[in-house]
């Protein structure tokens, strides 16, 4: 088959394949596709925050002082809530076999009565037991409250932590306390506190 034979054969196939003729544009018909809808959920509307994180004078709620993890544990701050639980030893008749008491600790939270534990913060090392804190609590009904140690600085005895009074505790924001405590979400070594408002029962 010669060279010119071949080109023809191919332009016939060509124009057979793509049906390049006027008469196959004609009958050539196109359809529009429907158009698309993005067909998206809604923007979920996300709840406010329980609590604020920091009130005005930078104290931070128990919600915030966990909220902010990255930046406040190992940090000293203050932290304002309402006592909700006290550490008390539990009476045992037979002293000689007691098991040891718990260090004295307490609880705080945003919500006076908080019941849920992972809502409450607790506190620690502001006594070395319960012996410590009754005889603070004596000496203060007798009119001579403990004093800051001149020469130690160490802190006086709280008398005044009662359930249901709103304190703002300052301490260190930790995991781990020196007196052993071992809380994940974060307890508070006590630097000192001050009393907002008292516990019902304790007002006059």
């Amino acid at each position: 088959m010669n060279r010119s034979v071949r080109a023809l054969l191919m332009l016939s196939l060509i124009t057979a394949f793509f049906g390049c003729t006027p008469e196959a544009a004609e009958d050539l018909v196109i359809e529009r596709l429907p158009d698309v809808e993005a067909n998206l959920p809604a923007v979920p509307v996300l709840p406010p925050p329980p609590h604020p994180v920091q009130y005005s004078d930078s104290s931070y709620s128990v919600y915030g002082v966990r909220h902010r993890l990255a930046n406040t544990v190992n940090t000293e701050l203050d932290v304002t809530g309402y006592i909700v639980a006290v550490y008390v030893p539990p009476e045992c008749p037979d002293e000689d076999n007691c098991p040891p008491a718990t260090a004295p600790h307490m609880l705080i939270a945003d919500v006076a009565g908080e019941e849920d534990n992972t809502k409450r913060l607790t506190v620690v090392g502001y006594a070395e037991n319960q012996t410590q804190i009754d005889e603070a609590v004596e000496a203060a009904e007798r009119g001579h409250p403990i004093e800051i140690d001149p020469e130690t600085g160490q802190l006086p005895i709280p008398t005044d932590f009662n359930v249901g009074a709103k304190v703002k505790v300052r301490g260190r924001f930790a995991r781990i306390s020196g007196s052993g405590f071992n809380i994940s979400n974060g307890l508070l070594e006590f630097r000192g506190h001050e009393t907002l408002e008292p516990a019902p029962s304790t007002e006059e």
